[in-house]
């Protein structure tokens, strides 16, 4: 029964009661029962603690033709399956925490593969198949670094997770041309303790590498790696995720457990 049915069975039980003692109960109102189905029927969920709380955020703009998207979920896909990477999760008690999200312009990207925790070489086998079979739903005509930004941040935000590191992936092979300023949304995301770091796709961009390390990337330890086109995708993304996991890297927390984690 829903809380709404049980309130009202409850008001109708006790209307019943009193209508034969009290014959002016008509002029009783719900009020007297309704703050009891105010109280919580059960205790709030407690947040599960993990070492690392990681978006993948993946560019679907429309300078990403099919086949390139392909490229970067397959490669995605392909690093997690890898031994240095499965070893790197391994080492981390609680795992890791990992979700994907599909961006391109506009003020929402895409969550292709919501939050899964990871820990076991079949756990993330398991997550490795649901990478590489997310379809693409998110395309635009811009490329809104700011939305992936802002995106992730409230994903990191809304979770059920708490990690002793919270960070971004922003990979991409443009510049951001819509929306936010991505200096604005960095600064934002590096306020709540937030590292973000980058995989930039030299597609006909030179420079991406360095535009992404002055506009995009920061927070504590925060790196750029580069890939020279979407056939070097898979590559980049294994020493990507490989930095990001390794114990070394993770010695020291990001952030501490503040008042965001307290209160899940």
């Amino acid at each position: 029964m829903d809380r709404g049915s049980y309130c009202q069975a409850r008001w109708n039980a006790a209307r019943a009661a009193l209508e034969t003692r009290l014959p002016a109960i008509g002029k009783i109102k719900p009020v007297i029962i309704a703050p009891l189905c105010l109280l919580p029927t059960q205790a709030p969920a407690v947040a599960q603690p993990v070492a690392i709380e990681l978006v993948l955020a993946v560019d679907t703009s429309a300078s990403v033709d099919d086949m390139e998207y392909a490229l970067q979920m397959r490669g995605i896909a392909a690093a997690f399956e890898s031994a240095e990477i499965i070893a790197a999760i391994g080492q981390h008690r609680n795992g890791v925490a990992i979700a994907v999200l599909q961006w391109s312009g506009g003020l929402l990207g895409k969550v292709a593969v919501d939050w899964t925790v990871v820990s076991s070489e079949a756990s993330i086998r398991a997550l490795a198949a649901r990478i590489i079979q997310a379809p693409r739903a998110n395309t635009g005509n811009f490329t809104a670094i700011s939305t992936a930004i802002n995106r992730s941040v409230q994903m990191l935000e809304n979770n059920a997770q708490v990690g002793d590191y919270r960070r971004i992936d922003i990979s991409g092979d443009g510049r951001n041309n819509s929306g936010q300023d991505p200096l604005q949304a960095r600064s934002a995301a590096i306020s709540k303790g937030i590292t973000i770091n980058g995989l930039a796709i030299l597609d006909g961009d030179a420079g991406l590498a360095a535009y992404y390390r002055t506009n995009v990337t920061g927070g504590p330890g925060s790196f750029v790696i580069s890939a020279d086109g979407f056939e070097d995708f898979a590559k980049a993304m294994k020493r990507k995720l490989g930095r990001e996991l390794s114990v070394q890297v993770s010695s020291t927390p990001d952030h501490k457990l503040d008042d965001r984690h307290a209160a899940r």
